[in-house]
């Protein structure tokens, strides 16, 4: 929520058109107060009652102080891009004139969803225009970095979805417990806690999004980073109370991602690669031998079917980040050793299958098994490609 304070001699307003399809109901069409406060108010996505709250102890707060002698809280959808619904946004505003109520019941409001005439006369002593941006304590801006999520389809992606499923399954193979539960409370010795719940606040790839997810224990864990920040934001992932440590796996899994991104050439955690293994054969001529290759390969493999030149195939492999991309030709199906492009050593060098399987599963202590389609042709259209 973003308000206006504007501390006024005098303020006057009266409607005049519809400004959307449904506008609330009118029951001031037009008001006129001398020595108020009017409170321009934008309401964001995500206000809820905490916001109100803080909302209203900031006005109560500037009321008291100017000595104003009533309250307008009037509509003002101009300070803001992030806008909630028309209907929530009533039902906010609604309940913001109704809190208010207890500062002072001198307050007033303009009816949503109008043009509206006004005039306004401030003061222009110092507290006599100051603004409000009132956030949850969650809220974040939007820094550069995060756009390495949107690169992968945050929340909702395929990709996404493998990405922080498996940040929760790293998360188990650190911790060990004893049983898996989902829901609030406070957890048990041995026991493995996941809250799912709605985001508050601004919505942002990986850092705030739906599902938002948790993760409680009853001690901590070693091997998982507590804060980090990016270039507009600090991050804290563990947070301890006597009872429970609890660990954001939205954050965390945004700081693998951060983390990958700083490297040269970005390189993700190879547990974490919804693809570990890419087979680009050469020619059509060898398709059914990349499929057959890779049935026996034991890792998060896919082919690339599509029907384009190798040089867009490997291309495709680096906007996935891939971390080995098998290049199949004739050598190769005569010879059965693999020529293989290593994306961390920028190198390519020739592996057996039992090579790569095995260097695989040094690297990958979860194994997890994929959620990708066989055939790169298969995928949703939207995610063939990747940012």
């Amino acid at each position: 929520m973003i308000i206006l304070l504007i501390h006024a001699s005098k303020f006057s307003f009266s409607i005049k058109d519809k400004a959307i399809r449904e506008p609330e109901e009118p029951t001031i069409p037009s008001l006129e107060k001398e020595n108020v406060l009017v409170a321009f108010t934008t309401v964001e996505k995500g206000d809820d009652e905490k916001i109100i709250e803080r909302a209203v102890k900031e006005i109560g707060k500037v009321f008291s102080d100017v000595k104003a002698s009533s309250i307008i809280i009037y509509p003002y959808a101009h300070l803001s891009d992030n806008l909630e619904k028309p209907d929530i946004a009533i039902k906010i505003l609604r309940q913001l004139e109704e809190e208010t109520k207890k500062v002072t019941m001198e307050v007033s409001r303009a009816p949503f969803g109008w043009y509206k005439q006004f005039y306004i006369n401030c003061y222009g002593h110092p507290l006599s225009e100051l603004s409000k941006r009132i956030r949850h304590e969650e809220d974040y801006e939007k820094s550069e970095e995060i756009k390495v999520c949107e690169k992968f389809g945050f929340p909702s992606s395929p990709h996404s979805v493998f990405m922080r499923n498996a940040t929760i399954e790293y998360l188990k193979n650190l911790v060990k417990p004893n049983f898996i539960t989902e829901g609030d409370g406070i957890p048990e010795e041995g026991e493995f806690r996941i809250i799912y719940s709605s985001t508050q606040g601004r919505r942002l790839p990986c850092v705030n999004e739906e599902p938002k997810i948790k993760v409680r224990i009853k001690n901590g864990v070693d091997g998982i980073i507590e804060k980090f920040e990016d270039s507009k934001n600090s991050y804290v992932i563990v947070n301890r109370t006597k009872d429970y440590v609890e660990i954001d796996v939205n954050l965390l899994t945004y700081y693998f991602l951060y983390n990958a991104s700083t490297k040269a050439p970005p390189m993700l955690p190879l547990w974490m690669n919804p693809i570990q293994v890419r087979i680009l054969p050469v020619k059509s001529d060898y398709l059914q031998d990349a499929f057959k290759i890779a049935s026996y390969i034991k890792a998060r493999v896919d082919v690339d079917d599509i029907n384009d030149n190798l040089g867009s195939k490997i291309a495709r492999a680096g906007k996935e980040w891939i971390p080995f991309v098998v290049l199949l030709g004739e050598r190769e199906v005569k010879t059965g050793s693999l020529t293989i492009k290593l994306r961390e050593k920028n190198e390519q060098r020739s592996y057996t299958i039992d090579e790569l399987n095995e260097e695989i599963k040094r690297g990958d202590p979860l194994m997890l098994p994929s959620t990708l389609p066989l055939q790169l042709s298969k995928r949703s259209k939207k995610n063939v490609t990747l940012q």
